[in-house]
């Protein structure tokens, strides 16, 4: 493929940025107490080498009330300067071209108080169900100290070396809270009516604009609809952008809507791209250039993009952390060969809600790059990996690239385990690009696959490796239920692999992660396809209420029964709530703190959460997701044959996939 328009240059006032490829600001928990780190900035001079046109870092908190979590990157005291201009040279130095900003970034009413030691302050005291707190309302003294912050943060940007600063105001931050009529209920000047919502950023642009240089940039990012209920809508955005356009602003960053909302964002099954009409919105009332962000992770669709106008760059984040090469390999042609990021929110997300450095499932290196690079060996050898599910699948690729002799056993017809099954559900779909990244690396590296292969000791005595990978999953945890062993009693796997019957009156036994997402697949099991969709609507066959109905969900009754009080316990933060309402669009029902005492042919008795005796009546299938065990038999016995045997991925004990893919990682880099 060509790219026309990607990798040209374009003007941000005087600032030429060499492509069109932006990665915008993320978290990453890498910071000390406010200060750069060796690992943030190993971390964004690999990006910068990978060949990205312009990086935003952040966010930077520009005061103390501004600091929304731990481990964020300071810009609120001088002190902070050398580090900070020690990370620009790190950023320049790994490639001159690249372009390099600091976003400024105030959470007001999200900061979280504990962090804070203080209660957080905002535009009114309106509770925010992100940082679970009720802010101050913010006085006089409060507004021009906090504006002036921003502009002081600003100046350090600029002697730190930065070639341009990015105001926050998108996702529902402090700029945010004075915009959005559902926060701001002030009486003053600073409330009311848009124009009195708009004075506290217009202000600090001012102020901002006021205090470098008159060539440095200044950009800012914005929602490009709140998604909030009376709050702010994409149409009428356009004022806003208008005002910041006429106020200085010399680009906007285009995102989508609050942390707030109930609209998802970022995860898997958000389409990709399907937010750009956003930057569109913007993009035709501006004159400025307009970012387009929010699942956008491939080259090819970014393309796309820039070719219909709808923006002038495009912000790809998570796909740099997955591959900081992609606008290399994209420039090279070498496509395939790119590690994208399939928007599984494991690392990025999950990993910092809990306070964890930022991860990434697909690249074990990141936050990390100094330490992981790829040993060469000196002596080749020939590594026998006994299972291809993604252990199995990164430490060939680990081993192969290093210059092993790499083999892979796998008893079925084909590669991927796990992966064949957790992509059928509806928003699962991108594990199966994971899947397809491998199948290429498996060719590129001349990994040899034994399809069909059953392993025994016998085979490994024969082929005689150097080092042995044990990568054999997990089996099923049957539950000692009476009635388990039903002819209409199935394991959850084998409904998703196609390999079983769907009934009409279906009960799933297990609200796990599996559990969960086998009750998506049957709810929408046999509904209409977009194609038909789309056939019979524009002929008319179906009114557009009848189709929808039918595009959204199939026919299938579904009960899910869980032990827990609470459904999704093993699913990540960012992830569960997302799944859980779609079960509830799609009319699934939980019976939660409930204990499955048998299995009949038609019917299945519980006990409830109060220990009374509880009949479902009327079912035709039972399937169970009650867990996993190691597969590990074999491993002493290789053992015993006096070979080098590693254990990755599941064998070991039930991981995630992001555990299992940087353990694999991890050990293959090390032998």
């Amino acid at each position: 493929m060509k790219f026309l328009k990607l990798f040209t240059p374009f003007k941000i006032k005087n600032m030429v940025v060499s492509n069109r490829i932006v990665m915008p600001a993320l978290h990453t928990n890498l910071a000390k107490n406010g200060f750069m780190t060796d690992k943030l900035n190993n971390l964004y001079a690999e990006r910068a080498k990978g060949g990205c046109g312009l990086i935003l870092v952040g966010g930077c908190y520009v005061s103390h009330y501004g600091m929304g979590v731990p481990m964020m990157i300071a810009a609120d005291d001088d002190k902070f300067i050398p580090k900070l201009t020690e990370f620009t040279e790190a950023v320049h130095g790994a490639r001159e071209d690249v372009k390099v900003g600091m976003q400024l970034y105030h959470s007001g009413r999200y900061s979280m108080d504990f962090v804070i030691k203080t209660t957080p302050i905002s535009s009114s005291a309106t509770y925010s169900r992100f940082s679970k707190c009720t802010p101050r309302a913010m006085d006089m003294e409060d507004i021009k100290r906090e504006q002036q912050a921003f502009a002081d943060a600003a100046v350090r940007a600029q002697k730190a070396g930065f070639d341009c600063v990015e105001i926050c105001g998108s996702a529902g931050y402090l700029m945010d809270q004075f915009l959005s009529p559902i926060v701001n209920m002030r009486t003053d000047k600073y409330g009311g009516s848009l124009e009195n919502r708009l004075r506290f950023p217009l202000e600090t642009i001012e102020l901002i604009k006021g205090a470098v240089d008159e060539d440095f940039v200044v950009g800012m990012r914005m929602a490009g609809d709140d998604m909030m209920e009376g709050s702010i809508t994409y149409k009428n955005k356009i004022p806003i952008a208008n005002a910041y356009e006429d106020a200085g602003i010399d680009y906007l960053n285009i995102t989508g809507a609050w942390h707030e909302t109930k609209v998802p964002q970022l995860t898997m099954d958000v389409p990709p791209g399907c937010y750009t009409y956003l930057a569109e919105n913007i993009k035709n009332n501006v004159s400025i250039p307009v970012f387009a962000s929010n699942r956008i992770n491939d080259p090819v669709l970014a393309e796309q993009v820039l070719m219909a106008d709808k923006a002038d760059a495009i912000c790809i984040g998570r796909g740099l952390m997955a591959d900081p090469y992609l606008p290399e390999k994209a420039i090279r042609g070498e496509l395939h060969d790119i590690m994208h990021c399939i928007g599984c929110n494991q690392g990025c997300f999950d990993g910092l809600f809990a306070m964890k450095p930022i991860g990434c499932l697909r690249n074990a290196r990141l936050a990390n790059e100094a330490k992981t690079e790829l040993k060469p060996i000196t002596e080749k050898k020939k590594i026998m990996i006994i299972g291809s599910g993604p252990a199995g699948l990164e430490a060939a690729r680990v081993a192969a690239i290093r210059g092993y002799e790499v083999h892979i056993f796998e008893k079925e017809d084909r590669i991927g385990g796990l992966l064949n099954i957790v992509h059928i559900p509806a928003g699962r779909h991108e594990f199966y690009r994971m899947l397809e990244d491998y199948q290429y690396w498996i060719q590129k590296y001349g990994i040899t696959v034994h399809y069909g292969t059953e392993v025994t000791t016998d085979v490994v005595k024969e082929f005689n490796p150097d080092f042995v990978f044990l990568a054999t999953g997990t089996l099923p945890i049957k539950p000692p239920i009476p009635g388990i062993d039903g002819e209409h009693v199935y394991w959850a796997n084998d409904a998703l692999n196609g390999d079983v019957p769907i009934g009409n009156n279906n009960v799933i036994i297990g609200g796990g992660a599996t559990g969960i997402e086998l009750a998506i697949f049957i709810a929408k099991y046999g509904k209409l396809s977009l194609e038909a969709f789309e056939f019979l609507t524009n002929y008319k066959v179906l009114e557009n209420d009848d189709a929808l109905s039918k595009l959204y969900k199939g026919n299938k009754k579904v009960t899910v029964m869980e032990m827990l009080p609470r459904c999704g316990a093993n699913l990540g933060k960012s992830t569960k709530w997302v799944l859980l309402d779609k079960c509830d669009m799609l009319g699934v029902k939980f019976l939660t703190g409930v204990n499955v005492t048998n299995i009949a042919k038609d019917s299945i008795s519980y006990t409830d959460a109060s220990d009374k005796e509880q009949v479902l009546n009327d079912v035709d299938a039972v399937y169970y997701a009650t867990g996993v065990k190691p597969n590990n038999e074999l491993f002493k016995e290789i053992q015993a044959l006096g070979f080098v045997v590693e254990r990755i991925g599941d064998v070991k004990k039930p991981a995630t996939v992001l555990e299992a893919v940087g353990t694999a990682f991890k050990i293959a880099n090390k032998i």
